[in-house]
């Protein structure tokens, strides 16, 4: 079983580079599609690890790890296409790596980052952001206006965290 999970979280990092040639060879539809079953890999990791209780401080680890990778290397085709724009991008990106940076010193103090419900629904809201933009392709109005929401929800969990967990 560990196989599976160990599986779908190294899957995400793999398949990031196809993802970000397709979008940038504009084959969006294909792009979505892989996308769409690493969005499914992070779901289903998460639920197959608690349920069978599997979770470990490995996988606690690599997966937040494995999202990012695949947010950030698709969210830099998409600004490097100019679907979205530079400063929804940089708050999106820069939460992400000021959370793993965060993260990484919360280990070195023997103290983990606690999750919360906000943060994983941040996950969804940006798994959901992406798949409209390649799947559905939407008016570039619709688009900055999901990119601008996700930002501004993005940087209000990012706050949360280090409210929730201090230093």
């Amino acid at each position: 079983m560990k196989f599976i999970l160990n599986f779908f979280t190294y899957s995400r990092i793999l398949l990031t580079p196809l993802i970000i040639y397709l979008i940038i060879e504009g084959n969006f539809f294909t792009a979505g599609l892989i996308f769409a079953y690493c969005s499914f890999s992070d779901i289903a990791d998460g639920k197959i690890a608690r349920k069978y209780n599997l979770v470990s401080n490995h996988g606690n680890y690599m997966d937040p790890f494995a999202d990012k990778v695949l947010m950030i290397g698709t969210l830099c085709s998409l600004l490097f296409l100019d679907i979205i724009q530079l400063s929804p991008f940089i708050i999106i990106v820069g939460r992400d790596v000021l959370i793993t940076l965060y993260r990484n010193y919360l280990i070195s103090k023997n103290k983990p980052l606690e999750t919360s419900k906000y943060g994983k629904l941040k996950t969804v809201f940006q798994h959901g952001m992406v798949l409209i933009i390649l799947l559905i392709n939407p008016s570039q109005d619709i688009i900055n206006l999901i990119v601008n929401i996700n930002a501004i929800y993005a940087a209000g969990t990012g706050v949360q965290y280090f409210v929730k967990n201090g230093f």
